[in-house]
């Protein structure tokens, strides 16, 4: 039954995400990868975290379309998500589902030893951290954007062109704030209704998973800001900033002008560099919590 359900709300968000532009032809067929694997999941935590990230990050992409694809000539593009930005953004959490299903699949935690629910804590934190970094970087990538105040370079404090990789505003961090905190949010209802009885027993430690996610959500937005200000390069083409561009593309555009950073890491890998390292970050926390 439950891999029904899987296949059938992995074809559909893959289908509705077709039509909307949302996803390439490669970026439907990794999705579709990565939802499978969380879907079969039995702790339901997992496949509402990551449509609470889909979903709202689906949204915040195409809201205000127009007004990003002038302030950005390579809008149109980035905003279709393919194979690379699909698994940058969903490959490790897909990793972390596999991980916990093949030690915890159809057990409920009064049913497992302290050593066992203490790893299954830690995957939950693991998984939390890494999807809060990935929706408060869409959504202060999303809504910093068209934030009325150009933001300033996270490491000189000078105003910089929206759209700069390492740009940071105050709509953008409160975006960051607000995406982090709707992840944790998914997670605390879904635990609560799915597994209250342990919570009642004592079973799983009462955590407040959604000031959790948007703790991790800003300073994952705040890696990456870092990473883009520093690694990765931002180019002005015609006074517009051209915020996910590849060497070959660079070479047919005239007039590009380097803006910030270095051309050392693409846009996929700070995400990559950031998610992970908030992801590191959540699993020392709470090793050394709990």
């Amino acid at each position: 039954m439950r891999t029904y359900f899987a296949i059938l709300l992995t074809a559909a968000l893959c289908l509705i995400s077709l039509r909307r532009q949302s996803l390439s032809g490669s970026g439907a067929i990794a999705a579709a990868f990565v939802g499978l694997s969380t879907a079969t999941n039995d702790n339901m935590l997992f496949t509402v975290v990551l449509l609470a990230f889909f979903v709202s990050s689906s949204y915040w992409t195409k809201y205000q379309a127009r007004a990003k694809a002038r302030l950005d000539p390579c809008y149109d593009k980035a905003s279709r998500r393919n194979w690379r930005q699909v698994l940058c953004n969903g490959g490790v959490g897909a990793a972390i589902s596999i991980i916990y299903q093949y030690n915890f699949d159809g057990r409920r935690p009064e049913e497992m030893s302290l050593e066992e629910r203490k790893l299954m804590t830690t995957l939950i934190w693991g998984y939390i951290g890494f999807y809060s970094c990935c929706a408060a970087d869409t959504w202060a990538s999303e809504l910093g954007t068209l934030s009325s105040d150009w933001p300033v370079l996270i490491t000189t404090l000078k105003q910089v062109p929206p759209g700069t990789n390492g740009g940071v505003s105050k709509l953008g961090v409160l975006a960051s704030f607000a995406g982090g905190a709707l992840i944790g949010l998914a997670a605390d209802v879904t635990l609560w209704i799915q597994y209250f009885g342990a919570y009642r027993s004592g079973a799983i430690p009462k955590i407040p998973y959604n000031m959790l996610g948007s703790v991790f959500g800003t300073l994952g937005s705040l890696i990456d800001s870092l990473l883009g200000a520093t690694m990765q390069a931002t180019y002005t083409v015609n006074k517009r900033v051209a915020s996910d561009i590849s060497a070959n593309e660079l070479k047919q555009l005239k007039g590009a002008v380097l803006v910030a950073g270095r051309d050392i890491l693409s846009n996929n890998m700070v995400n990559v560099v950031a998610s992970v390292s908030t992801m590191v970050i959540a699993i020392i926390l709470q090793t050394a919590i709990f």
